[in-house]
């Protein structure tokens, strides 16, 4: 059976579609003439800071500003992965000894934790370059601290006879100064840190599943979906997912057979 060739008037000429993206032409549709109400939850969920730069652009913005104790709570906290109320209560004698050198590592036994798990142990943090530079820079710019200060001592206690931490809430509230001073589009909060502590981890490890199952033990998580969820790498997968899609798409492409066809060929 021979099938019959289309009509020249009936082939879809591709190349003189508009290829706006995802912006349409203003006259394409008219704005809401009633008010619509979303039946999706609230997303409340702190995301990680994936980007280098990014991390960088915070980091050079506080000590621009002088603030070395917020340089130093962001720098420690995303490189020590510690919940927040673990992170306020640390103490300069944690990371320096009494011969003034940095320590390799020491103990932390994280607080909510401690009550749950049977068997009681210490979590172990190791000291890397990042952090001894932005404690160092804190002490070269802040006289008369003691090795027995909290590392992050609450500013309106600075200089008086109190020592007290930042409260959780203090840290959070810096940290959505800093995202919006700098306009930045990750939804931030105490979580961020540890978050992206745990993403670069799985970054620089190229998703090995050992490291997964390290920060799923580290976490305290049920199980490793549960670790890659709340690091943001299934929502990346997800949305990966549907955009390499397209099916039907024109001028998208698409998978068949894990291989990449374009969908222009369809209508060659």
């Amino acid at each position: 059976m021979v099938i019959p060739m289309p009509q020249k008037e009936n082939v879809i000429d591709v190349s003189a579609l508009k290829r706006g993206g995802r912006t349409l032409s203003q006259n394409l549709i008219a704005p809401a003439r009633e008010e619509v109400q979303s039946e999706a939850l609230q997303n409340h969920a702190a995301d990680p800071i994936k980007s280098v730069d990014t991390i960088f652009q915070i980091s050079r913005f506080l000590i621009s500003q002088q603030r070395y104790r917020d340089n130093m709570l962001f720098i420690v906290g995303i490189n020590f992965g510690l919940r927040v109320s673990d992170l306020r209560t640390l103490r300069f004698s944690d990371l320096i000894n009494e011969h003034c050198t940095f320590r390799d590592r020491f103990p932390v036994f994280e607080r909510k934790t401690r009550n749950t798990r049977k068997r009681k142990k210490n979590r172990y943090i190791t000291i890397n370059d990042a952090v001894i530079e932005a404690v160092t820079m804190y002490l070269e710019h802040t006289p008369g601290v003691s090795m027995s200060d909290y590392l992050f001592r609450s500013e309106s206690n600075h200089g008086a006879s109190e020592n007290k931490p930042l409260t959780n809430n203090s840290i959070d509230r810096i940290l959505k100064g800093i995202a919006k001073d700098l306009s930045l589009p990750e939804k931030i909060s105490t979580h961020t840190l540890r978050k992206t502590f745990c993403y670069h981890q799985m970054l620089m490890s190229h998703n090995d599943p050992r490291k997964l199952l390290l920060l799923q033990k580290m976490l305290g998580h049920a199980s490793p979906a549960q670790t890659l969820d709340y690091i943001g790498i299934t929502s990346e997968e997800i949305d990966e997912a549907y955009k390499r899609l397209n099916l039907g798409s024109l001028h998208g492409s698409y998978l068949v057979d894990s291989v990449l066809v374009e969908s222009e060929e369809r209508f060659a």
